[in-house]
């Protein structure tokens, strides 16, 4: 008999509840609906559960040692994974990655996507998927979005984005494209003239395509397959390649 997770998010501070339910279990059922009603009791109305997956099988598996992320980013001092349908979130204070559907805690969020980052001075996280771009604060959907990638200056020839590198202290955004990357100017809202520039021409040794990046105090992680290089954000300095577990943790040993 095969089991699911009863998934209800509470908010985007707070972990999502889940418990497994047995499918075709009447029991279970009336325990699933019991349980909703009782957190709905304590934190509001309005909560929905989510099947977060049907079995280990549909799961990503961050003790998988060629897993290839889709896409990193930060959000309020967390740190977002993100692969096919779903994302792990991890803090400095919990030793554990939580797992979810990425929708459940977007529901207008596009799956599969290719690139992320996470924009401090509008205090959202910007999810891309070929194209298109979606803006969220907190777990809403932000007006006008989502939006064409061409909004940020790109030009129209770009068809999807590999993935995205937001420095806080220049205030720019690298967005990285096949063996080039484009820089953007948070602040101007415009793209950087002189670009875009060669990968390996500014990061040394990286010669393979970029599948995901992002900037952990002050130094730059840009992934390539299932590996990761540290770089210095200022002076561009490599200064060591490490794998995927560095920051998500395999947590079955």
């Amino acid at each position: 008999m095969k089991t699911f997770n009863l998934c209800v998010l509470l908010s985007l501070a707070v972990a999502v509840h889940c418990v497994p339910i047995l499918q075709d279990s009447q029991e279970d059922e009336q325990f699933a609906e019991s349980y909703l009603k009782n957190l709905q009791s304590l934190y509001g109305p309005g909560m929905e559960p989510v099947e977060s997956g049907s079995g280990s099988d549909t799961n990503p598996d961050a003790c998988d040692v060629t897993l290839v992320l889709d896409a990193v980013a930060t959000l309020r001092g967390e740190m977002l994974f993100f692969k096919d349908s779903f994302i792990w979130r991890t803090h400095p204070l919990r030793d554990t990655p939580e797992q979810s559907l990425i929708t459940a805690y977007w529901p207008d969020a596009p799956t599969d996507i290719d690139a992320a980052y996470e924009s401090r001075e509008s205090d959202s996280v910007l999810l891309f998927k070929g194209q298109r771009v979606w803006a969220f604060s907190g777990y809403d959907l932000v007006s006008g979005y989502p939006k064409p990638i061409s909004s940020f200056g790109l030009p129209e020839s770009v068809k999807k984005i590999d993935a995205a590198l937001h420095d806080e202290e220049s205030r720019k955004t690298l967005f990285f494209v096949s063996n080039e990357y484009y820089s953007y100017d948070e602040a101007k809202k415009t793209m950087d003239q002189g670009f875009p520039k060669r990968v390996d021409e500014t990061f040394s040794g990286l010669t393979g395509k970029v599948t995901a990046a992002f900037q952990y105090r002050g130094y730059a992680y840009i992934y390539s397959g299932s590996h990761m290089f540290e770089y210095h954000l200022g002076t561009k300095t490599f200064f060591r390649e490490l794998q995927n577990k560095y920051f998500l943790p395999c947590t079955e040993y």
